[in-house]
């Protein structure tokens, strides 16, 4: 048997796993985890850097599933959507590190004091109060659509990609809302 013919075979037989997860087969639940388990680590690390942090979001899509087993139909091969449940997850966890790493920055930030004069500092406070003002009334005056896609991009921190596939839309047309809302936000802003 071919390793092609081997892979089909073992996927064929995950597939057949669901069934009986979903009846609550545990043996049948082990078998999948561990069939795949190195695989979606080794996976899951790519995206999280960490093999403890990797393990836990497998561990916690295999959770998942065994929480929701009877509800639980996944579209396509299992093996596809396990892989793509750790991506999600994975991605997930690493946009909140970084929300968690930017809000310690700003927080020992906003601790030590600035080192030149407090009413320059007040100055550009105001200044940039304003800017922020500028951008997001900007931001509010696009349409419905376009203003989804700034978002998703730039607070989300979404590809083009994940946002064409979230919006139903292709990947130019994410390309082509970003850089309307872009010109939009430029001329208001700077033209203000």
């Amino acid at each position: 048997m071919s390793s092609a013919d081997a892979l089909q075979h073992d996927g064929a037989q995950l597939d057949a796993c669901v069934p009986r997860i979903r009846a609550g087969d545990l043996q049948a639940f082990e078998q999948l985890f561990r069939a795949l388990h190195a695989a979606l680590v080794g996976f899951a690390l790519r995206y999280t850097g960490d093999t403890a942090r990797a393990e836990e979001v497998v561990q916690d899509v295999f959770l998942a599933i065994w929480q929701a087993r009877a509800e639980w139909a996944p579209h396509g091969s299992v093996r596809g959507y396990l892989f793509g449940a750790v991506r999600n997850r994975a991605l997930n966890v690493r946009r909140r590190d970084v929300l968690e790493q930017d809000w310690a920055a700003e927080a020992a930030h906003a601790d030590t004091p600035p080192p030149h004069s407090v009413a320059a500092d007040a100055d550009a406070e105001a200044e940039q109060a304003e800017l922020v003002l500028l951008a997001q009334a900007a931001l509010d005056a696009l349409p419905e659509r376009c203003r989804l896609v700034m978002h998703l991009r730039w607070r989300e921190g979404m590809s083009y990609a994940e946002i064409a596939e979230a919006m139903g839309i292709g990947v130019k047309g994410v390309e082509n809302q970003l850089s309307r809302g872009l010109k939009a936000v430029r001329a208001r802003v700077l033209g203000s």
